[in-house]
C-alpha cells in the first residue's frame, strides 16, 4: 500500500491561509484570486476523488473477499455432507452434451 497522501488535508490549509485575508474586513475578490480560488478547489476535488476511488477500491474488494469465503465454506460444508456416510444427498450423473462447433456440419 502506498504512502497516505497528506495533499488533500495541505491543500485545505493553504486555501484556509488564503482565505485568512477576508476575514478582517470586507474586500471584493479579484479575478486573479478568484483564477487561484479556483485551481486550488479543483485541485483538491481531484484529490479527494482519488481518495474516494481507493476507499471504494478496498470496500468492493473487502466485501468479494468475504462473499468468497462464505460460498467456499459452504460448498465445504456440502462437500463434507456428500462424504458422510447414510447422507441423502446424491450427485448428479455425468451425461454427454451434445457439441457443435457452430460450422456447418458440426455435430449437435
Amino acid at each position: 500500500m502506498s504512502s497516505m497522501p497528506l495533499g488533500l488535508s495541505d491543500g485545505l490549509v493553504e486555501l484556509s491561509r488564503l482565505l485568512k485575508d477576508y476575514e478582517h474586513e470586507p474586500k471584493v475578490l479579484d479575478p486573479e484570486d478568484a483564477r487561484t480560488f479556483r485551481a486550488i478547489l479543483r485541485e483538491l476535488r481531484l484529490r479527494a476523488r482519488s481518495l474516494e476511488n481507493e476507499v471504494s477500491r478496498h470496500r468492493w474488494n473487502a466485501a468479494a473477499r468475504a462473499e468468497r469465503e462464505s460460498r467456499k465454506a459452504a460448498g465445504e460444508a456440502v462437500l463434507a455432507e456428500i462424504s458422510r456416510p447414510g447422507s441423502n444427498i446424491a450427485l448428479f450423473p455425468v451425461i454427454p452434451r451434445p457439441f457443435s462447433d457452430g460450422r456447418p456440419g458440426g455435430q449437435a
